[in-house]
């Protein structure tokens, strides 16, 4: 997990204004697609403030795009420098997840409760085929998240913004308050049904 999340348009709230200014420049290159998958190339913001556009998922042989990585592990060779020296933000208006047995899903969006955006604790790397790649971090689920996956994107809000790119946090343990949750349409279906699900909680 976590691999799908969307770019939908979403008014800023105020305190958001600086973190998004260079965000908002790429999407307005970007196509009407605002759906992230695995391997689509997505804004991230970098330590020093500049945004830019990369792949997701660090393509590794024999595991292909690696797009999440656990918090509890990034001591280990495959994360340990992007970690040191290559934080970054993933902006992140809603992320999916689904519960139940194959064949009969349910779609579950996430998102921020008072509708702002989300900013993920991300790491980047230099691909020599595929340029700059980045990477989400993730941690143990928290109490919203945990019916429906064992694992959650590490989001970051408040003063954890600038600790985490200054290279000061180090944990990871997000609380459900920054998050609510509703049944969702599939965002990956073609051609979805029109009626909309309720919601969850």
């Amino acid at each position: 997990m976590c691999s799908v999340y969307d770019l939908a348009k979403k008014q800023p709230a105020q305190q958001d204004f600086d973190l998004l200014e260079g965000v908002m420049e790429v999407l307005q290159a970007m196509d009407e697609r605002r759906l992230i998958r695995r391997t689509d190339r997505a804004p991230v913001m970098l330590a020093d403030g500049t945004v830019e556009e990369m792949h997701w998922g660090y393509m590794r042989q024999g595991l292909g795009p690696v797009n999440n990585a656990r918090s509890e592990k990034l001591d280990s060779p495959m994360w340990r420098d992007s970690f040191a020296e290559r934080r970054c933000l993933i902006p992140v208006a809603h992320f999916f997840e689904w519960s139940g047995p194959k064949g009969s899903k349910r779609t579950h969006r996430f998102e921020h409760p008072a509708g702002e955006w989300l900013w993920m604790a991300g790491m980047w790397e230099e691909s020599r085929e595929y340029g700059r790649c980045y990477t989400m971090l993730t941690t143990a689920a928290n109490s919203l998240m945990e019916p429906i996956h064992k694992r959650m994107p590490a989001v970051l809000v408040g003063e954890e913004i600038p600790a985490y790119l200054a290279g000061d946090l180090r944990a990871f343990n997000p609380s459900a308050g920054c998050l609510r949750v509703e049944d969702a349409l599939n965002p990956l279906l073609k051609n979805p049904p029109t009626h909309q699900q309720g919601e969850l909680f």
